[in-house]
């Protein structure tokens, strides 16, 4: 009888462990899935709270990630899920939070009271209890996996266990992600000034022409040329000259709408691509951009400033296709600069404005 006993016991304890392998293999099996179709990382982000959530059984949870452009590192939450829905967008800087002890110290955590936990820095009265799992890469931190729940002390071993388990192939995940978005971005920006580069142009600029066909919403381009650029080149060297480009395109994509965009279009070539902007619109960007000059490495300044000229096409005043739109743009550029004696042409006309200081 004892014999019995134990044995149905022991059917008890492994029915919740089976549960638990089940979970997690379907898991597993939904994310392998995701990773060979899946690479944009907002979009498998997605995906992984959702499988976390249907596959698991953990109806909330975030995953936040590192972030450490712009000088300061961040953690910032990238994707949200039931009572953590809201929470996307968040962001903790270095040391401060929870999140960043789990992260740091690369060890899981369960929180049976978050109210009562004084790491805990945002108390939200709908999240009672929590579970912390460190993202890693190797050896590297890159987030922290979490789950939530409305009450007091929801969690057990068990479902750390369970996420921290998660976690290691979510960490494999994002990082093949983040590698694909490096690459993608390398490829659609100018290697020196870090915008735009010719080909992104191109093809935002079809897809801008296209659109403006369906909408009738107005779409100017600006090109951008840098008089004298030749002279600084020669007289201060190649390293002044791209010290002048990287500032030239700093102050072109400074204080830009989301839908704008500054590219380097070739050479001291640079081009605005502003939709829903006529030509009136247009001129106001650029006086902007250029009215309080454009600040000039030292070496450059004993030299002299640097000029800008520029020339705008709208759709669909001054063409319907791309290729109108470039040569309209391209001709009013020229004429600019014979203007100011630029060009040998005199018959042109146009006006081009002084940004060095």
């Amino acid at each position: 009888m004892a014999r019995e006993d134990l044995s149905d016991r022991s059917r008890a304890t492994a029915r919740p462990r089976r549960a638990e392998s089940d979970r997690l293999l379907a898991f597993l099996a939904g994310l392998a899935t995701e990773m060979s179709a899946v690479l944009d990382l907002h979009v498998l982000l997605q995906h992984i709270i959702r499988a976390v959530h249907d596959s698991i059984g953990f109806e909330s949870c975030a995953v936040a990630l590192l972030e450490t452009g712009g000088g300061e590192d961040m953690l910032v939450v990238k994707a949200g899920s039931g009572l953590r829905a809201g929470a996307t967008g968040l962001r903790f800087a270095r040391g401060r939070g929870l999140i960043w002890e789990v992260m740091q110290r690369q060890t899981p955590l369960i929180v049976p009271d978050l109210h009562a936990d004084a790491r805990v820095l945002r108390k939200d009265p709908g999240v009672r209890s929590g579970i912390y799992a460190p993202l890693v890469c190797r050896t590297r931190s890159i987030g922290v996996l979490s789950a939530y729940r409305a009450e007091v002390d929801a969690f057990c071993e068990p479902d750390l266990h369970l996420l921290t388990v998660v976690a290691r192939y979510i960490a494999s995940a994002v990082e093949v992600s983040q590698l694909h978005d490096a690459l993608k971005n390398a490829a659609a920006t100018d290697s020196l000034t870090g915008i735009a580069n010719r080909r992104t142009f191109m093809e935002r600029f079809q897809q801008e022409v296209a659109r403006s066909e369906r909408t009738r919403r107005p779409v100017t381009i600006v090109l951008v040329d840098l008089d004298g650029f030749k002279q600084i080149n020669d007289t201060c060297g190649h390293g002044a000259g791209d010290e002048v480009l990287v500032a030239v395109g700093r102050a072109l994509s400074a204080d830009r709408r989301a839908c704008d965009l500054a590219a380097r279009y070739g050479g001291d070539e640079f081009v605005l691509l502003l939709p829903e902007t006529d030509e009136a619109g247009a001129r106001v960007v650029i006086d902007h951009a250029v009215a309080a000059g454009i600040p000039l490495p030292d070496s450059v300044r004993p030299h002299g400033g640097l000029d800008v000229s520029w020339g705008s096409a709208t759709w669909p005043a001054d063409g319907t296709t791309v290729d109108q739109l470039l040569l309209a743009a391209d001709l009013r550029l020229y004429a600019m600069k014979a203007q100011h004696g630029r060009l040998p042409d005199p018959a042109h006309h146009g006006h081009s404005r002084a940004v060095g200081r």
